[in-house]
């Protein structure tokens, strides 16, 4: 739900200015403070410095240490993470650089998630916007400045941090104009250009939000990564493909090539061609396979079974089951077309009987025995 914007708080108005000495009166007389913060998109608290203090501090990590901890988490990704990867460490060493991404893959491929690892690693402040619930400016709904504002808020109000972090837009293909319920689709995406393109956008002061004051926040150096299954794109390219003049292909990189999306795909999709011209970097998520998500289960830092197989050692108990059960989890996932999403889904059933048995009788068993029917029927396992 979209939130109401008082007279105050949050909408972007014109108002005379304040008078600068008392601004920078109030700015010496704030003292830094170390605070208690939960880590962007961690979920874990941990005590961090916020603004100048906190960034010299902070040493930028090795672009490849950063890459080997991601694939620890990301399976299946290996070519894509390391262009995500880039693509933010560009933006970060050379400010002279406009960093506009779009990432286009099915649900569950992990676009979202690699990000997240990203910017805990880098301690970026981020903010995840799902684009449908986005009106044109004059609708009742929420608009691009509730994007800055999310941002400010999860970088605790610190204006350094949240100029330099990162916006995650997500579901930027229901507002391209191929989606027909929604004919102001494309409107919102011209309303985005005034963040894509690195202007100064005025917002309440994050110093007290319920004042009249308004500030500048520069968007220059905020990275912008827009996020879409982008659903028939492929037949675009498809055609492309079949009525290109130049005919076969001499081998099997320049065939890699041709078959990348191109801009022109997505202005045919129903993008504005203002707002292509802005994207600098394209990627396209794999498909992930059965291997891939079999191999989610086993060996992610992110796999919910270790997790339970976590708690279970936690308790003292060992869990036994067929090499054969990730295959079986990974088939039921496969056939529902949602990626690693599922995978979630299908290990809950099959622990959720199991826990409570375990938790209801504490210290009682030291070894549990999964039957590879579990995947169907979670009453097939064994605690003795």
């Amino acid at each position: 739900m979209a939130r109401i914007k008082s007279k105050n708080v949050r909408r972007i108005e014109s108002v005379e200015k304040v008078d600068s000495k008392n601004a920078v009166d109030t700015q010496k007389s704030a003292k830094p403070k170390s605070k208690k913060v939960t880590s962007f998109g961690s979920g874990e608290g941990e005590t961090q410095a916020s603004g100048k203090n906190y960034q010299r501090r902070k040493k930028i990590p090795e672009i490849q240490n950063v890459e080997k901890t991601v694939l620890q988490s990301i399976i299946g990704q290996d070519n894509q993470v390391r262009q995500i990867i880039t693509a933010i460490y560009r933006a970060i060493n050379f400010k002279s650089i406009k960093s506009n991404v779009l990432i286009i893959g099915n649900s569950g491929t992990g676009k979202t998630e690699t990000i997240k690892q990203v910017a805990k690693r880098l301690h970026i402040p981020y903010t995840i916007e799902d684009a449908t619930k986005y009106t044109q400016e004059g609708y009742y709904g929420a608009d691009v400045n509730d994007m800055i504002y999310n941002l400010l808020e999860n970088a605790e109000m610190d204006m350094e941090r949240a100029q330099n972090g990162i916006i995650i837009i997500d579901e930027i293909d229901k507002k391209t104009g191929h989606e027909e319920h929604d004919v102001s689709g494309t409107e919102v995406l011209k309303s985005l250009l005034k963040i894509i393109e690195g202007t100064r956008i005025k917002i309440p002061s994050p110093e007290d939000p319920f004042a009249e004051e308004i500030v500048d926040f520069d968007t220059k150096n905020i990275i912008i990564i827009f996020l879409g299954a982008f659903s028939g794109l492929e037949k675009i390219r498809d055609k492309r493909l079949n009525t290109n003049p130049l005919g076969f292909v001499g081998n099997n990189q320049e065939k890699k090539e041709k078959e990348r999306f191109l801009k022109q795909d997505l202005v045919e999709y129903g993008m504005p061609e203002e707002f292509v011209g802005r994207i600098d970097t394209i990627i396209e998520m794999n498909k992930l396979t059965k291997q891939d998500l079999a191999l989610i289960l086993r060996k992610s830092k992110l796999s919910i079974f270790r997790r339970y197989q976590a708690e279970l050692r936690e308790k003292g108990i060992t869990l036994s089951y067929s090499g054969k059960l990730f295959d079986c989890i990974a088939e039921e996932s496969l056939a529902l077309d949602t990626g690693a999403r599922e995978l979630s889904n299908t290990v809950n059933y099959i622990f959720e009987n199991i826990m409570y048995d375990i938790l209801a009788n504490p210290g009682k068993y030291s070894k549990c025995t999964l039957e590879l029917d579990i995947v169907h029927d979670n009453s097939k396992y064994e605690l003795s």
